[in-house]
């Protein structure tokens, strides 16, 4: 359903707030160093105004994504939830269509760390909605399934990615659940590109 739908009575939760310092600490990281190194180049005899026009760029792109922060979150109540993701895509979803909710702590990659995750399935175990707790708290989590007031199935032992997939295969993404088609197209995406680059680069 749409996000317009929602009842006016939910709450909402927020995303973690160290996420916004990590952006704006990498972000500085990333941005100052590398200025100081283009000044230092363009500014005697260089187009240090394309420099400026850069950081002016980046800047905005920040202003940006920290809007889009603001704006996000998690709005829970009895009759349902709704969401509203970093890109502005939004959505309701009525108590009525959850059919179980699943907390998991799972691997990231190589890391021996697990990190939380909150699914909200379907009749079919199907992913309606999903929390990761690189972005959520875990009392964030809980909140969402004492407030809908469904019984929370809860994973004792953490697992990883493909145990997930063999437990729970609806909780993923189908990108998470055919990693080899995903190479494959990313591996002809790649091939195309740099056919069209050498194919300009020869015209030119």
């Amino acid at each position: 359903m749409r996000f317009s739908d929602r009842p006016a009575d939910l709450r909402r939760l927020r995303p973690l707030r160290s996420l916004l310092w990590q952006a704006l600490a990498g972000t500085l990281a990333f941005l100052v160093p590398i200025s100081a190194v283009l000044y230092f180049l363009t500014v005697p005899h260089g187009p240090w105004q394309l420099v400026l026009a850069m950081q002016g760029l980046i800047v905005l792109a920040f202003l940006a994504a920290y809007v889009s922060y603001l704006r996000l979150g998690v709005w829970v109540g009895a009759r349902g939830i709704a969401e509203r993701g970093f890109f502005g895509l939004s959505m309701y979803i009525p108590v009525e269509q959850i059919g179980s909710i699943v907390l998991v702590n799972t691997f990231q990659g190589t890391s021996t760390e697990a990190v939380p995750q909150l699914f909200l399935c379907d009749e079919r175990g199907r992913q309606l909605l999903r929390m990761r707790g690189q972005f959520w708290s875990r009392s964030s989590m809980l909140a969402v399934s004492e407030t809908l007031d469904i019984a929370l199935e809860q994973l004792t032992d953490d697992v990883s990615k493909a145990e997930l997939l063999a437990s729970h295969p609806g909780l993923l993404y189908w990108f998470e659940r055919r990693p080899i088609l995903v190479a494959v197209i990313l591996t002809s995406a790649l091939a195309v590109g740099v056919g069209l680059v050498a194919v300009i680069w020869s015209a030119v």
